[in-house]
């Protein structure tokens, strides 16, 4: 299991020649090969080193960035894509968060075995009374690090033999809340989202507006919810803050009223990513496509029924 890490309360493959426009249909008239959403202009007309796995900086909104990307070691063809937003972490205790996570819920033999493409950025480090993080810009508009998604998408789709009809993204705890922004601003390119301790409308301390936002997305998508149950909060339960579950809740009940499909899961043991968590988000990562109707949606759950409720009868898709 990873732990979450607690803070003072202060708040794919080389590219065997790079797509060209008319490979992809941008600047072009010729159909792209994806069901989804364009591919959005670069916004500095830059990419990460998508070569190989590894950790690379690139321009984003002209602001330096970073990612680690996890490429299968022996890439195939039209390879799924997931997106994964850490959550807040100490930028003291944990300088390099993507690679931390990364190695910690070994995504290179998630890669490998599953033939899936992995990107980890890293959000930005936000300074609060005293204190540095690493939290997605929720406080603000956000929009350095949506376009820091649409530059991903963009890199991707254009250097590696991905299938941009296969693209998820995953978030963990402030990750996760992060997805909930992205899903209700991105649908347009997402086959489905999984959120393990996060949810909507988060009111918190020196915050005007509540974070992690809302908005019905452009489609009805497939979403995978799971939360820790009562201590399944942040910092601690003794001073509580955030309340994931609730959290959770509350975004399942929204995606629900909005016609999404919503598997919803609840473990016990608090802040943190199980194993069985984590593998059933990597299932349902490789099980969607973009407007297709989901393999849950017969309620049939499997081995995952003891912790795991399926919300709603729609298909996930139209």
């Amino acid at each position: 299991m990873i732990a979450a890490l607690t803070l003072p309360l202060a708040l794919g493959l080389l590219a065997c020649a790079d797509k060209s426009s008319d490979d992809t249909g941008i600047g072009s008239t010729t159909t792209k090969p994806w069901a989804s959403a364009d591919l959005a202009p670069l916004s500095s007309g830059e990419c990460p080193d998508l070569s190989g796995s590894g950790t690379s900086t690139f321009l984003s909104s002209d602001e330096e960035r970073t990612v680690t990307a996890i490429l299968p070691t022996t890439p195939t063809a039209a390879m799924p894509l997931v997106i994964f937003f850490h959550g807040l972490m100490d930028p003291t205790q944990t300088p390099d968060p993507t690679e931390y996570m990364a190695t910690a819920l070994d995504m290179q033999g998630v890669a490998d075995e599953n033939g899936v493409v992995i990107l980890l950025p890293e959000a930005p480090i936000l300074e609060m009374l005293g204190y540095q993080f690493y939290l997605w810009d929720m406080l603000g508009d956000g929009q350095q690090d949506m376009t820091l998604f649409d530059d991903l998408r963009t890199c991707a789709g254009q250097q590696l033999d991905v299938d941009l009809d296969r693209l998820v993204v995953l978030g963990f705890s402030g990750g996760a809340l992060w997805t909930t922004e992205v899903l209700s601003q991105r649908a347009d390119t997402l086959a489905g989202a999984v959120e393990m301790s996060g949810g909507a409308d988060v009111v918190i301390p020196l915050a005007e507006d509540p974070i992690a936002q809302y908005d019905t997305p452009a489609w009805a998508l497939p979403v995978l919810l799971q939360s820790g149950g009562s201590n399944d909060v942040w910092p601690s339960t003794s001073f509580t803050v955030i309340d994931f579950t609730a959290a959770t809740d509350l975004l399942a009940q929204y995606l629900v009223d909005d016609g999404s499909l919503v598997v919803r899961c609840e473990h016990s043991r608090g802040h943190t990513v199980t194993t069985k968590g984590f593998d059933l988000a990597v299932a349902w990562a490789l099980g969607h496509t973009y407007q297709q109707v989901s393999p849950w949606a017969d309620g049939d759950l499997g081995d995952d029924a003891d912790w795991c409720t399926l919300m709603s009868a729609g298909s996930g898709g139209f």
